[in-house]
């Protein structure tokens, strides 16, 4: 299944939405159709089931478009579906702790359909949940400070501080990997 489907087709379900001030149905399919892989390579760098991501993407664009309305400015969507998307994989790693689920999910691997820097990505893999998150919406996003702080409801000194962190130890991989020296 291509990176998704499910979302379209949930939009194509036969929802029926009045046009709300700011965004109207055509132009919310295509601003998600704009930010799938976006939203599936953030819930890929929290989740890592391939099911789970799916579930969440679902999900949180079923609750985007149920929740229009509360979008103050179509300008700030992305920021806004993106705190929605880690929401829904925060509350399915919860549930799955409350199960007390065996993690029997394997290596963490991440797909992009555009996978040219796929060496640096195996690499962020192997970084922890919260460094996999904060790398990939600075770089991969290309999401601000700002903007991230208000995505994972943290401080822009937090979120400085962590980014600084996961770069140091992304740099630690590089440097003990076949690449050998790291180069900034």
């Amino acid at each position: 299944m291509k990176v998704g489907e499910n979302v379209i087709s949930i939009y194509n379900m036969g929802l029926k939405r009045e046009k709300t001030k700011e965004i109207g149905k055509e132009e919310f399919a295509t601003l998600i159709e704009t930010y799938k892989v976006s939203l599936y390579r953030v819930a890929k760098g929290i989740l890592r089931n391939e099911y789970d991501v799916e579930d969440s993407v679902s999900e949180s664009v079923l609750k985007a478009f149920k929740n229009l309305n509360k979008l103050k400015d179509k300008n700030n969507f992305k920021a806004w579906i993106m705190r929605i998307l880690v929401n829904e994989c925060y509350s399915i790693l919860n549930k799955k702790k409350r199960v007390d689920l065996q993690d029997d999910m394997g290596v963490y691997d991440i797909t992009y359909e555009d996978n040219h820097n796929g060496d640096m990505i195996d690499y962020i893999n192997k970084l922890d949940k919260d460094s996999r998150v904060i790398l990939t919406l600075f770089y991969y996003e290309d999401m601000s400070i700002k903007s991230i702080s208000e995505v994972l409801e943290i401080s822009n000194g937090t979120v400085k501080s962590r980014l600084s962190r996961s770069k140091e130890k992304l740099k630690k991989l590089l440097e003990n990997s076949e690449w050998g020296v790291y180069n900034e």
